[in-house]
Order: C-alpha cells, then sequence, then structure tokens
C-alpha cells in the first residue's frame, strides 16, 4: 500500500537540553482522530475515535569531527474510546518509522553508518487475519514490530562513488492472528555513482534478498535485480530522479498459500521534485514494485503520488497529497485485484514560537474483486505539539 501521511509537519525547534555529551531537542505531541472505518470494511464498517499523547526525541553526541551518534524515537500511546478491545498490549502502541539508532564513521574517503531502525503500528490495511485455520479478510488491528538493522558504505573517489549495503529486516506480529507474516529477510545492494556532470549523477544498482517466513503459509524465496538509476538537478528548483531495474524472484513451493509462481519483471520509479517559488514546492512519483503478499508470493504495484507543501505565511503552512494504485497478486488461496485512491489536505498553525497546531482531512476508497475487501474512509486529524 502507497502510505498517506498528514500528520503535522512543523519541525523541530533545535536541541533544547543536554545530558552528558548528548544533545536532545524533545517535543510533546497530542492527536484527536476521528476514523469512520478503522477495520476497512465494505459491509458493517466500525468508527471510533482516538487519542494518542506521543513524544518525540532528536539527540546526537559528537564523538569528534567525523564520528556522530544520533537517535530518533516518536513514541505513542492509542486510546480507542469507541472499542476498548484495541487498548491492548498488541496494539495500543505506535513508534513511528523514522525511530534510529546511528553510529556514523569516517575513515579516510570512506563513510559508513551503522544503524537500528525499529517501529511499532496497527494497520490493517489489505491484511488477512488466520484464526483457527479461518481467514477474516477484514480484520480491526494487525500490530506488528519491524526492526532493520545494518551498515551502509560509501567510498567516494571524487568523481566516482561506490556504495553498498548489508541489512536484516525482520517483522514481529504481536498477535496470534498474524504469525504466519513474521519473517526475518536478509538484504544487499550497491553499486557505482557517476558525477558525470555536477548537476548529473549516472548509476547502477544491484541487490540480493533472502526471506524466510516462520511458519509455512507462504513460501521462503531469495531475489536479484539489476538497473541504471539517475540523479538530475536541471534548474536550482527543479530535479528528477529515477530508477529501473529488472527482478526476479525464486520461491520455494509447497507453502499453504498454493502460490508457486515465479514472478520477475521490470520495477523502478520516477520523482520530479519542484520548487514552484520560496514558499510553495510539489513533486510528483510514478513506479511499480514488487512486495511480499500476504497469502500469495508478490503484489505487483504500480502507484502514483502527488504531494504539495505551502508556506503561505510564518504561520500558516496548508499541504495536501493525492494517490492512485492497482495491486495484483500473483496467485494463492484468495488472489486480490484492486484498485485504491486516497487524497487528503491538511493545514499546519504556529500558535507560537514553540507550539503548532495541525487539522487534516483524508479519504480513501478500494476496489476489489473479494468479498468484503472494498471499503470507503474517511479520517480526520486534530493535531497538537509544543517543541520544549
Amino acid at each position: 500500500m502507497l502510505v498517506m501521511s498528514l500528520g503535522s509537519s512543523a519541525q523541530g525547534q533545535g536541541e533544547n537540553f543536554k545530558v552528558g555529551g548528548f544533545r536532545f531537542d524533545l517535543a510533546a505531541t497530542f492527536d484527536i482522530i476521528y476514523d469512520d472505518n478503522i477495520n476497512y470494511a465494505e459491509f458493517n464498517p466500525r468508527w471510533d475515535i482516538i487519542l494518542r499523547p506521543g513524544v518525540v526525541l532528536a539527540g546526537r553526541y559528537q564523538f569528534s569531527e567525523l564520528n556522530t551518534l544520533s537517535v530518533s524515537v516518536g513514541i505513542g500511546y492509542n486510546k480507542y474510546l469507541r472499542t476498548p478491545e484495541l487498548d491492548s498490549i498488541n496494539n495500543f502502541l505506535n513508534i513511528s518509522p523514522d525511530t534510529e539508532l546511528s553510529f556514523t564513521v569516517f575513515i579516510d574517503d570512506v563513510t559508513m553508518e551503522f544503524y537500528e531502525r525499529l517501529s511499532y503500528s496497527v494497520d490493517a490495511t489489505d491484511a488477512f487475519a488466520i484464526q483457527g485455520g479461518v481467514v477474516s479478510n477484514n480484520p480491526l488491528d494487525y500490530g506488528r514490530f519491524v526492526n532493520q538493522v545494518g551498515v551502509d558504505l560509501d567510498w567516494d573517489l571524487n568523481d566516482i562513488i561506490f556504495y553498498a549495503g548489508l541489512s536484516r529486516l525482520d517483522i514481529i506480529p504481536t498477535s496470534s492472528a498474524f504469525d504466519y507474516t513474521q519473517r526475518h529477510a536478509y538484504l544487499l545492494e550497491g553499486g557505482p555513482r557517476f558525477l558525470v556532470a555536477p548537476n548529473l549523477t549516472l548509476g547502477v544498482t544491484g541487490t540480493m534478498a533472502w526471506n524466510f517466513y516462520n511458519d509455512d503459509v507462504n513460501n521462503d524465496s531469495w531475489s536479484w535485480s539489476i538497473g541504471p538509476m539517475a540523479i538530475w538537478q536541471a534548474t536550482e528548483n527543479l530535479s528528477f530522479a529515477g530508477n529501473i531495474a529488472y527482478q526476479d524472484y525464486i520461491f520455494q513451493e509447497g507453502a499453504l498459500n498454493q502460490d508457486d509462481t515465479n514472478p520477475a519483471g521490470i520495477v523502478g520509479s520516477f520523482t520530479v521534485n519542484h520548487r514552484a517559488s520560496g514558499n510553495f514546492e510539489h513533486s510528483l512519483t510514478a513506479g511499480h514494485s514488487f512486495n511480499y503478499g500476504y497469502l500469495s508470493n508478490v503484489t505487483s504495484l504500480f502507484s502514483v503520488a502527488y504531494g504539495f507543501n505551502w508556506r503561505m505565511n510564518s504561520r500558516l503552512t496548508p499541504r495536501g497529497r493525492a494517490y492512485y494504485e492497482l495491486g495484483a497478486d500473483s496467485g494463492g488461496l484468495l488472489p486480490e485485484d484492486y484498485g485504491r485512491y486516497g487524497f487528503g489536505i491538511g493545514v499546519d498553525y504556529q500558535l507560537s514560537s514553540k507550539f503548532t497546531a495541525s487539522l487534516d482531512y483524508d479519504f480513501s476508497h478500494k476496489s476489489s474483486n473479494l468479498f468484503n475487501r472494498s471499503y470507503y474512509r474517511n479520517r480526520v486529524l486534530l493535531g497538537l505539539r509544543y517543541d520544549f
């Protein structure tokens, strides 16, 4: 799924306290959310009002001019007013995707970044639940930890930069109904980047991945891809970035999902960013990807998204986003084909130098070939942020 995020875009005010050698920026947040379809259901949707207090903490420790330890943490608590069964240890927590612990090291022309990235979310979009052998196609919750640990390396030789990355990804659900989605993967990627002009970078990227499930519902696999990439800063206010690759999957056979396909094809993405003025910027992204399916080997996803951000004045910042996507499972027990579109608009208002309020509305609609997998959803969020 193409994630649509319309939370407050307010940035931190800078480091505001110190513990030993660590410098921190701390902010408190509080969101009130109305959601008219928390179970993503075509029939009998459930609505709720969710209260979400949270904190955002960013810090860094400068060991030397070349070595820095950084930490970024965003944690929130979800309180469901009409669906108290969701207030459980399995699904009440939010850990933002940008939560990270990283350590950067410079050795001559080589930059190495060691990182640990952790998130926890509850989102049942497109998920299936399996309980006692029975499949539910519109579960209320899908809580899971996503943790990635790895190292990225850049070797700068002036006009050529060699990039390499190695990581392990773990997805750990917190409910037994989603145990079949628990998996771990090893990811390897790299390639050269050529600075053919001050404003143009061309390169080649290759990847390999090995994916292993804890249960036998889905097939283990390995995959590879290779293809060119480009970044072009056409003008000071206009840039283009794109990549394209051939990707091939080799799946084991015999899992309960009954999908014996080995998908392969062209994947990639293209993005254009434009700053129309000093206060207005927008972007357009289109792409195709293969993503691991819930009850299939992969889901093929075509997507396009547009977003804008307009700093109207020193206090008021409107923003918005719209997207459309087409998804198709490679096979399996319940192969799904769907289309989905959505849009949203929001605004940040700077009440004071430390206090920001935000208001967001977003809408989404999914049309599926499977029973009770289509839905309409409206969501309204009122957010408050205080930067200490």
